[in-house]
């Protein structure tokens, strides 16, 4: 990772991206990119004869932008000394301006907070942050307003245990590799799980239907298993524990958000978007409620447009 791009919006909870991130880059001598998107939509209706006067005001907001960027990175190169800061400030629609910057910028991860209101014009994040996920090919790391995002890379074994919901296919394992630069050298473990959904409502009460879903429940249980093991072989980062887990339930995203309290999970890293070989869809609509759920941080990967969904 060479790259990380961290959208501000102004405000301090926009902000709350910026320790995680940098914590993250001071640990891999990572550049950082600290960037803000004036909208090209002014505050208020004005009329067709008011041309002036929003150029006049997208000139304000894009030189408070910049000065407030300054600022940002000055304390940034007080506190992170290792680290290189650069800034960018850009006018335009804001989700698709923030995925040109990180293009532009050769970013390898887009970190930033899922809300956060604008201190020189209205709120962005939140909005901004779905928007970036859906469409950035590139890992995004959502960080929330919570200790665990705050805590996330303090300490060397940081994150303690990663929860990786697979489903089967490649798309959903194409969260693996970025994954990598999110653990820690020794000490960290990952857990590999799969969610089998139950018959529900059972076809029949009559005891040989029964027992005939039960067998196959069983064999879908063991080709999971098998799957998880071979993916844990193939993948197997030096230093980390990886243990593989299989949930029988009849609501995917909620077995999920149950199993990563129960185990202490601090990081969710997944596929936005996958179609199981092993079980029917699990990620995509399931990504979508974990994100607006979990309230841990979350390292997302969105599958790209050409890759099949094998």
């Amino acid at each position: 990772m060479k790259k990380i791009l961290i959208p501000l919006d102004g405000s301090e909870l926009a902000e709350q991206a910026l320790d995680p991130a940098l914590r993250l880059a001071s640990r891999h001598g990572t550049d950082v990119v600290l960037a803000s998107v004036v909208s090209d939509l002014p505050p208020v209706p004005l009329s067709a004869g008011d041309g002036e006067l929003v150029s006049n005001w997208l000139k304000e907001e894009e030189e408070r932008a910049a000065r407030y960027l300054e600022e940002v990175e000055k304390r940034v190169n007080e506190q992170y000394p290792g680290v290189s800061v650069d800034t960018r400030v850009e006018l335009g629609p804001v989700s698709r301006t923030l995925l040109a910057q990180a293009e532009e910028a050769g970013a390898e991860l887009i970190a930033l907070t899922t809300h956060g209101r604008g201190a020189w014009q209205r709120a962005w994040l939140g909005s901004v942050a779905d928007g970036v996920i859906r469409k950035a090919h590139r890992p995004v790391l959502l960080l929330g307003n919570n200790e665990g995002s705050r805590d996330l890379f303090r300490q060397d074994s940081s994150p303690s245990h990663v929860m990786v919901p697979l489903d089967g296919s490649r798309a959903a394992e194409q969260v693996l590799d970025p994954l990598r630069a999110m653990l820690p050298e020794t000490g960290g473990k990952v857990t590999l799980i799969s969610v089998l959904l139950r018959p529900f409502p059972l076809a029949s009460t009559y005891l040989p239907h029964a027992v005939e879903e039960g067998t196959i429940l069983e064999e879908r249980e063991k080709r999971t298993r098998d799957y998880l093991e071979e993916v844990s072989e193939r993948w197997s980062p030096e230093g980390v524990k990886v243990v593989t887990d299989v949930v029988a339930a009849e609501d995917v995203a909620s077995a999920l958000l149950n199993r990563s309290k129960e185990d202490g999970v601090d990081l969710l890293a997944l596929s936005t978007r996958g179609r199981g070989g092993v079980s029917r869809l699990v990620l995509g609509s399931v990504a979508d409620k974990l994100v607006r759920s979990a309230q841990l941080p979350i390292l997302a990967v969105r599958r790209a447009p050409d890759e099949s969904e094998d």
